[in-house]
């Protein structure tokens, strides 16, 4: 693990402990788009959604591949991966927090989660087809 990675992990796991919730937009709580990524211009985005189809909503906004995940200043929390994927066979690709091996490195995947996104998320696939990915997300 390199050493900035360790140190935003580190970062999670203390902010965690003192009760703080992740500084994390992309996955963050919501009931409707107007409560994501408010420090960030959503016309710089593409599409803002809350995906209110899990209990305490998910932020995320439409994408085409990876590079556009985090592409703007504010969108991610630094050294995070995500990935562009949809969710559930949906054609709409969205923007997600990554669960995969390489995102991870090495670290276990529902404490992966839960610390980058929040309580209440898993590591999971998105469902999307051929096109599906490990997130991070509601089960």
């Amino acid at each position: 693990m390199s050493t900035m990675t360790a140190a935003v992990v580190s970062a999670a796991i203390l902010g965690f402990a003192c009760g703080e919730p992740p500084e994390q937009p992309t996955g963050s709580l919501c009931a409707e788009a107007a409560d994501c990524y408010v420090d960030v211009d959503h016309a710089l985005l593409g599409e803002v959604f809350c995906e209110t189809q899990f209990e305490d909503g998910y932020c995320t906004h439409t994408c085409e591949r990876d590079e556009d995940c985090c592409a703007v200043e504010g969108e991610c929390m630094p050294g995070i991966a995500h990935v562009c994927t949809p969710l559930t066979n949906d054609k709409t690709k969205r923007c997600w927090v990554s669960c995969e091996d390489e995102a991870r490195l090495d670290a276990d995947p529902m404490a992966y989660c839960f610390t980058h996104v929040g309580p209440g998320t898993v590591c999971r696939s998105s469902g999307g087809g051929s096109e599906k990915r490990s997130i991070c997300g509601p089960p």
